[in-house]
């Protein structure tokens, strides 16, 4: 026993603070632990360590974009390669949110949370040092892990520790960080690549996942012991039939211009994805805790918006993808100058947001959507008539109005989606629509990258067809050409066969303008036919609803 006043004195210990009067009624023991031990204050750190790691986790999604011009170069790669970068991300977040729900309730928001974080860090770090494409996507993967899991635990914990009063406030605040994040991802990949090269992208997010991982040690709630006592099953079987078909169809779309369209190879990979993929549906229609629960989709409100939602997921990820590809490859932009061009489009998704989300309330959600989709259209369409010479601003604005278009799609896509389920459907639900936008987000990416290969292809055919000895125009340029380098001290034979050269660069300048602009067509044309889809949409009921209770882990991302 220690003597009483010497140095080894036992310390009481410290008594734990008043539980504040405005806990959530079904905040669980966890989370009321920590407000034991942070009083009032902990919900704000808690918030403040979800943002961190959201924030890190999702700028990790849009930096790479603007390196990817330099990570080409480096490998060698041609755009159907190049684009797993983006869409592994995309697939396995999409997967990883489907499992989110059973780590939650098995293991906790502290366990789930860290172990994410970890796995982001060894990505990151694994993309830094990777020496082939088989490295880079499976780093690529890793990140899109991390972010599946952690952004559906935001909603929740918000729920648990916020008071009706404040989650408005905390979920703006949250809101806010998570969209300036994909605003400012690509301006800090391109200050990354040119002040060091395209491996310091997957490292400049590391720091604020070190800060959200220390915070989360101490701030994150243990598992809720009765969800734990529960011990519920996760439904390994559709996730890996919905791995196994989602990997290859996007792997028989990438491989088509390589393998061959009517290869042996391709049809394999097409028939396997949509085999698997049916017998994913069969297999949730009987399952009691279903990954995804297919009984949200027979309500005609909710396909009808999830429609749109999934054509959002393609619109805004497929643009996010090809924007600064174009303006490095084609107009060469530095990366710096191609991120910094889009910040100015994530600032007007800001504003937006909360007054589309706002109007939803108050407005048919039909006319929001079908503003935001003309907008977007019209961006698009302007997107499709640009060239190697259209100026750096006139572009900006293009890209702020297709955000503006975004930003009066999405909250009302969600908000009407979320409202056509019942109350025991209210999570399955949300978990489906973010699972369609994350989808359509894979598959944009990659049919986008395909047709933009296919159609750079096709143009410098086409355009090299034209370069015949009777072509009076061609012979007149390549004399200019050979003059100059003759003028330059190259001898005369040299300088005629290089001449040539000049006419390959700029056939493939000009197809790439052509190749681009179709995409952006067709990102057009289809947006313009999802206008369509409003009239599916029943009339919405605009006569107040109360907010949904608090969920338990059990009940969120995607499950019933």
């Amino acid at each position: 026993m220690s003597i009483s006043g010497s140095p080894r004195a036992e310390r009481a210990p410290k008594a734990p603070l008043p539980l504040p009067d405005d806990i959530p009624p079904l905040a669980n023991p966890a989370v009321r632990d920590r407000f034991a031990q942070f009083g009032s204050i902990y919900r704000w750190l808690l918030l403040f360590a979800m943002l961190t790691g959201s924030m890190g986790t999702l700028l990790a999604a849009t930096t790479i974009n603007v390196a990817l011009p330099a990570i080409i170069g480096a490998f060698g790669l041609g755009q159907d390669q190049a684009q797993w970068m983006s869409t592994a991300f995309l697939a396995s977040s999409t997967i990883a949110m489907l499992a989110n729900a059973w780590a939650m309730s098995n293991h906790g928001p502290r366990f789930t949370y860290i172990f994410a974080m970890l796995m982001f860090v060894a990505g990151s770090l694994l993309g830094a040092v990777s020496s082939s494409l088989a490295l880079l996507i499976l780093a690529r993967a890793m990140q899109g892990v991390a972010a599946g899991l952690i952004q559906p635990m935001s909603m929740f914990l918000i729920f648990q520790t916020f008071p009706d009063h404040q989650r408005g406030t905390a979920i703006g605040i949250f809101s806010i960080g998570v969209v300036l994040a994909p605003a400012f991802g690509p301006a800090l990949g391109g200050v990354a690549v040119d002040l060091a090269s395209w491996r310091l992208v997957f490292v400049a997010t590391v720091p604020l996942a070190i800060v959200a991982l220390g915070a989360a040690y101490f701030l994150m709630p243990e598992a809720d012991p009765e969800q734990q006592a529960e011990r519920r099953p996760l439904d390994w079987v559709g996730l890996g039939l919905l791995t196994i078909g989602i990997v290859s169809l996007l792997s028989g779309f990438a491989g088509g211009n390589r393998d061959g369209w009517d290869s042996d190879l391709s049809l394999i990979k097409f028939t396997l994805g949509a085999v698997v993929l049916v017998g994913f549906i069969l297999w949730e229609l009987r399952h009691p805790h279903p990954a995804l629960n297919p009984a949200i989709f027979k309500y005609r409100q909710f396909w009808s918006a999830g429609m749109i939602i999934a054509a959002t997921g393609i619109a805004i990820y497929g643009s996010t993808y090809l924007i600064p590809l174009f303006v490095q490859l084609v107009q060469g932009y530095s990366p710096t100058a191609a991120g910094v061009m889009m910040i100015p489009a994530g600032l007007a998704m800001v504003i937006g947001f909360p007054i589309a989300g706002n109007l939803t309330d108050k407005v048919d959600a039909r006319l929001l959507l079908g503003f935001g989709i003309i907008c977007f259209t019209l961006s698009a369409w302007f997107l499709s008539h640009i060239s190697m010479l259209t100026p750096y601003w006139p572009l900006v604005w293009m890209i702020v109005l297709s955000r503006v278009g975004i930003s009066f799609c999405m909250p009302p896509a969600n908000t009407t989606a979320v409202r056509a389920a019942p109350p025991h459907l209210l999570a399955a639900a949300t978990g489906g629509a973010s699972f369609l936008m994350q989808v359509g987000g894979a598959f944009g990416v990659n049919l986008l990258a395909i047709l933009l290969q296919r159609r750079l292809i096709f143009h410098g055919d086409h355009l090299a067809a034209g370069l015949n000895e009777a072509n009076p125009q061609l012979a007149y340029e390549h004399f200019q050409h050979a003059q100059q380098y003759e003028v330059a001290g190259m001898p005369p034979m040299p300088a005629f066969q290089t001449a040539f050269g000049e006419f390959g660069k700029q056939i493939s300048a000009e197809a790439s303008v052509f190749a681009f602009r179709d995409c952006f067509l067709v990102i057009a044309i289809w947006f313009m036919l999802v206008m369509f889809i409003l009239t599916l949409m029943p009339r919405p009921n605009l006569q107040a609803r109360p907010a949904p209770p608090a969920v338990r882990p059990a009940e969120t991302s995607g499950t019933a």
